[in-house]
């Protein structure tokens, strides 16, 4: 007998900017069993705005999924505690870490990580102290935790902001990759084998899922894709 878990899946909906297109794909949908928020969900750290969004899926979807979600670059680190204070009962935020679901009788990991980039941006290098080493930590955790999922759990997936391979930003200039993701995540994926991978951060995508491997990666960035992802997680 096999059982799907019906996920829904959007990034970079940068509040306010892209709110109305974001609210427009919601009305079509119907609930899901799981629906991931894979970063830059408000724009340049608007708090405020994270709770239109939650808002948004609880009027529309009800209040009874789980939400889950990671951190983008425009939630910067400085504001992230106080969205956890804001929307923390309603969404599960995975800033480098882990959980443990059940959907449909099927134990899900799900690790959540913004991710890293090969080369920080120059606004990095001015502004986040010790910017390599952090995005180094970021991988070495979340090998960390899908290494903690074997034999534990039916289903892996790993949310993250930042894309970990180059086939999903097909439409953007691929010599800018340093700055879309990270070569350490790709390397992950193929040591891990997570079954599913959610990312954003690439709005020009023209090409939006691909197989690494048995790893299925998916970019979720509304700019990229013009609405919210539907998908099955099959056992």
């Amino acid at each position: 007998m096999y059982r799907n878990v019906k996920i829904q899946a959007v990034a970079d909906v940068h509040s306010p900017r892209f709110l109305s297109e974001f609210t427009q794909s919601l009305d079509k949908l119907n609930p899901p069993d799981l629906f991931l928020l894979a970063g830059d969900m408000v724009n340049r750290g608007k708090v405020e705005e994270y709770v239109t969004i939650a808002d948004m899926i609880t009027a529309h979807l009800g209040s009874e999924i789980p939400v889950i979600a990671c951190f983008g670059n425009e939630e910067y680190n400085e504001v992230r505690k106080e969205i956890v204070s804001l929307v923390g009962e309603r969404i599960l935020f995975l800033d480098e870490k882990s959980t443990i679901i059940e959907c449909r009788d099927l134990q899900i990991g799900i690790v959540g990580t913004q991710g890293s980039l090969d080369k920080a941006t120059s606004w990095q290098r001015r502004n986040v102290p010790s910017i390599k080493g952090i995005f180094e930590r970021r991988a070495k955790r979340a090998a960390s935790l899908l290494k903690k999922f074997e034999k534990k759990v039916d289903r892996s997936i790993l949310l993250m902001h930042y894309s970990p391979c180059l086939e999903t930003c097909t439409g953007e200039d691929l010599r800018a990759f340093s700055w879309l993701g990270s070569r350490k995540f790709y390397q992950i994926l193929i040591d891990y084998n997570p079954d599913l991978v959610i990312h954003g951060h690439v709005h020009n995508s023209t090409k939006h899922s691909v197989m690494i491997g048995t790893t299925l990666v998916h970019n979720v960035a509304l700019p990229a894709v013009s609405s919210i992802t539907e998908l099955d997680l099959w056992e």
